[in-house]
């Protein structure tokens, strides 16, 4: 699919184009974070301070028989300046130093790093850790709008204005896109204290999501937001130094150098303040971080070929991410975006498969403090287009969907592939809980037939609901789309008049009184005789 309108406020969520070939069934090896002699243990938010717990199998020599503590941007590798603290090295130690948060010496995103002084120099003994507990500053967060798993695309011209579609349709999760680029640029009419600077936001686009996201929370719908980083002349320090030379829809943001990080840390930490519930803005729950970002050449561009440093720029950009918005709003789910594309790719140099990207950026947020990011997946058929997924276009596409680890393809029909992959021990979340699956962008085109399409809503909802892991399935969209349409991807819910499908009966009956009889006929159109074994439930 599936095309971007940037300059629609309150767009819809962005998805990726599909590619085939070869299947890649090796994947990166699931990791433990590493360990040496001197280990950080934890570094979290205790009131006021940072305490930062070290432990040693064998202490390292030293000049001074003491301990270190320095405090690191994102993007450096090793000490600078002077250390924060100072401790005897031993077999454990502790340091405890202000947070300063919200103040030009903030240490809320910085990464934690222990030296010895060793001929006179700083030699680093541990690698960086960070805070892994922002939401110890997010007091009095409301709780989350878990009014249901069913969500749609909206169409942004019939948010408000009398219409109640939505309201008629049952929707009970909504999703839209922000450009980060809309907020920091325009007429900077919102000044913004952060970190003790003043940083000025544009009152238009900011007016604009406020109507999106408030007139949806009063609707009754849980929200999700998808933050973008597209090229905008002048904010270019807003895109990664990789990715500054390349031609995309959106571009890897930009932690690697001070400008860069400290807007992005800026304008996220406005967007979760505002929309956190408590503001009269609306409520956003759920926050995805980049689209489809294992698809690198088209949905978030850097100049990278190596998997592990591309992850290591993503997992950068999640980890500020996560930081501004649970310092923020301690409930919100902060995802990753991966697309369908579970292990088969077209060319690896451009183009990460889902697993190995999910993988990677594990292994690097592991590595530097464990965090409870979510998943944001996208499981559309293959071929897109082909709606009836339960008669497969031919012998070639009916092999790469299974219900097997090494899938080429994640879709509806295998959904359970992914949430029992997250199960491993490896991939579960701070608590050793399976870490929460949004379905973000899923959709079924009516070229096959009204039936076909209102069948397959109907079975991918009964399959989000038989799943406790997940937590979400949106569906794309309320309103076809010309564009898509042209692409043979008439997934709307709607016709462009404004008619219904059959599609728009079946997905608001289908968590009803009535839903018994909808799933009965879904059954009867794919032929299902057994349902419930159909729904492979979790």
């Amino acid at each position: 699919m599936k095309k971007r309108i940037l300059s629609v406020i309150c767009s819809i969520l962005a998805a990726g184009a599909l590619f085939t070939g070869a299947l890649k069934t090796e994947s990166l090896k699931v990791q433990a974070a590493p360990t040496g002699a001197v280990v950080i243990q934890s570094a979290s938010i205790a009131g006021s301070n940072v305490v930062v717990n070290v432990s040693a199998s064998e202490v390292p020599a030293s000049d001074d028989g003491q301990y270190h503590l320095f405090a690191l941007k994102v993007y450096q590798v090793g000490p600078a300046g002077a250390p924060l603290a100072s401790v005897p090295a031993g077999p454990s130690a502790s340091f405890q130093v202000p947070l300063g948060y919200n103040t030009a010496g903030s240490h809320l995103y910085d990464k934690f790093q222990v030296a010895v002084l060793q001929g006179g120099k700083y030699v680093p003994v541990t690698g960086g850790r960070y805070i892994t507990n922002p939401e110890a500053l997010a007091g009095g967060s409301p709780g989350r709008k878990n009014y249901g798993k069913k969500g749609l695309i909206l169409d942004s011209t019939k948010i408000g204005n009398g219409n109640n579609e939505v309201v008629q349709l049952g929707v009970q999760q909504g999703a839209y896109n922000i450009n980060l680029e809309d907020i920091i640029g325009g007429n900077g009419a919102i000044v913004y204290e952060y970190n003790g600077k003043p940083y000025a936001f544009d009152s238009v686009s900011v007016a604009q999501y406020d109507h999106c996201v408030r007139t949806s929370t009063g609707q009754g719908l849980g929200m999700t937001m998808v933050l973008l980083n597209p090229r905008v002349r002048g904010e270019e320090f807003m895109i990664s130094p990789s990715a500054r030379g390349g031609r995309c829809n959106y571009y890897m943001m930009n932690t690697s150098e001070d400008k860069g990080l400290e807007y992005l840390e800026a304008v996220v930490s406005f967007l979760a303040s505002r929309y956190n519930g408590a503001n009269g803005f609306g409520q956003v729950d759920n926050w995805v971080i980049g689209n489809e970002v294992n698809a690198k050449s088209i949905w978030n561009y850097a100049n990278v070929t190596d998997e592990m440093k591309y992850a290591q720029l993503y997992a950068d950009s999640v980890r500020v991410c996560y930081n501004a918005i649970k310092s923020r709003n301690a409930n919100a789910y902060v995802c990753i975006s991966v697309d369908q594309n579970w292990t088969r790719v077209h060319n690896p140099s451009t183009y990460y498969s889902a697993r190995s990207m999910i993988e990677a950026v594990n292994y690097c947020i592991t590595s530097e403090g464990n965090i409870d990011w979510a998943v944001a997946e996208h499981p559309y058929n293959y071929p897109m287009t082909w709606t009836t997924f339960w008669t497969p276009q031919s012998e070639k596409t009916a092999g790469a969907v299974t219900h097997g680890i090494d899938t080429g393809y994640l879709t509806m029909e295998n959904i359970e592939q992914l949430t029992d992959y997250l199960s491993q021990p490896a991939m579960r979340n701070t608590k050793g809980e399976v870490r929460p699956v949004l379905l973000t962008e899923v959709g079924y085109s009516s070229n096959q037939g009204e039936e076909a399409q209102a069948a397959a809503i109907l079975y991918a909802f009964q399959r989000a609901q038989t799943n406790q892991h997940i937590k979400a399935i949106i569906f794309n969209r309320q309103t076809d789309d010309p564009s898509e349409i042209a692409q043979g991807l008439a997934v709307g819910l709607t016709r462009r008049d404004g008619s219904h499908k059959l599609a728009f009966e079946f997905y608001q009956q289908m968590n009803g009184g009535n839903a018994g009889a909808y799933i009965q006929r879904a059954a009867a159109i794919m032929g299902i005789q057994d349902w419930n074994a159909a729904m492979h439930a979790r």
